[in-house]
């Protein structure tokens, strides 16, 4: 009794460590309209109309979105603007942290979901995700 009792506590210890960890839950994300950044799995910075700003330059096919403060901001810049779902681009993120600003060059986004003005962007990896809107 004891040795499977033990067996199925190794069992779930191993099932959980290979849950990956930082990671945005996809069927989640584009389930969720709402444009934001996400690193990681977290949301750095999600749009909320009562105090966020939100900007596109069609030019230089970037993104922008910042608190009305400016204290809180997120900038995509994109290789292109996909035209299709599954289609790949070349992307530079920068955003604000309560210890600086970051910035991640050359990263490749996929477009898992286009509706619209609104696109769903994340790498292979699930870490790094954002879904904008293309302002008209």
């Amino acid at each position: 009794m004891k040795k499977r009792h033990l067996i199925s506590i190794l069992g779930i210890l191993f099932l959980c460590a290979c849950e990956p960890q930082g990671v945005t839950d996809l069927a989640g994300f584009v389930a969720d309209d709402t444009v934001r950044l996400e690193i990681d799995g977290e949301r750095v910075l999600s749009y909320d109309p009562v105090s966020c700003q939100l900007a596109y330059n069609e030019k230089r096919c970037e993104f922008r979105l910042n608190t009305d403060t400016m204290l809180d901001y997120f900038v995509l810049s994109l290789s292109e603007i996909p035209a299709n779902p599954k289609t790949a681009v070349t992307a530079t993120i920068t955003w604000s942290t309560t210890s600086g600003e970051r910035t991640k060059n050359n990263i490749t986004l996929y477009a898992k979901r286009i509706q619209g003005d609104i696109l769903w962007l994340c790498d292979d990896s699930c870490r790094n995700a954002a879904v904008v809107r293309v302002l008209e």
